[in-house]
């Protein structure tokens, strides 16, 4: 008969993964000083041409996208990643935002993430040094159901305000301590769809 696993060592391996993807560490570690001051960082309202929740306004998938090009080319904190295409063809994004230094280590935290999750063979003290060198990794996205307007165009507030964050402190904690898998739009054929639909339509009842 095989034998059953120990549920004390079961619960130890389950708190150890949930520990290094959810926990923020109380103190952020120093950082770097080449990101530029909150002023070169483009609002949403200079790209899009309207503030984000603007009456009578949504921005498409396109729009989005053309801000969150912006953000990346601006900010070290912010990194652009292809997935692939869309059914209709349409280049699909994520943005990964984090600190400079956090970005700069990506694969090194993915390979933690990893291997913690699929902890055959490591040991309980690797385990443990692993979720404390690890960062947590938090997936956020926006905009499944194409009419649920709200999601998509609050993702690029969201993404500003964190770039921006400098003088909060839990801002700062997040960026240090974080890796944000931000999916500014998960059904971008859906948000263009409905954006421009709207824009062809205000106005005419």
């Amino acid at each position: 008969m095989p034998k059953r696993g120990n549920p004390m060592r079961m619960f130890f391996w389950r708190t150890l993964v949930c520990a290094l993807f959810f926990i923020i560490a109380a103190s952020p570690h120093a950082r770097g000083g080449g990101e530029p001051p909150q002023s070169a960082i483009p609002t949403p309202e200079s790209v899009l041409g309207q503030p984000v929740g603007a009456d009578f306004f949504l921005a498409t998938y396109d729009e989005s996208l053309g801000y969150f090009r912006a953000l990346d080319a601006a900010s070290d904190r912010v990194e652009l990643v292809e997935v692939g295409e869309t059914s209709s063809g349409v280049p699909w994004y994520l943005a990964l935002i984090s600190s400079a230094d956090n970005l700069r280590n990506i694969e090194r935290y993915r390979e933690i993430a990893q291997r913690v999750a699929h902890p055959e063979g490591l040991t309980d003290d690797e385990a443990r040094q692993l979720a404390i060198e690890g960062k947590a990794i938090v997936h956020i996205d926006g905009g499944l159901h194409a009419t649920e307007v709200a999601h998509a165009q609050h993702t690029i507030q969201l993404a500003y305000d964190l770039v921006t964050g400098d003088d909060d402190p839990e801002i700062a904690a997040i960026l240090d301590n974080v890796i944000l898998v931000l999916w500014f739009s998960i059904n971008p054929d859906g948000q263009n769809m409905i954006a421009n639909w709207y824009r062809q339509n205000l106005g005419t009842i």
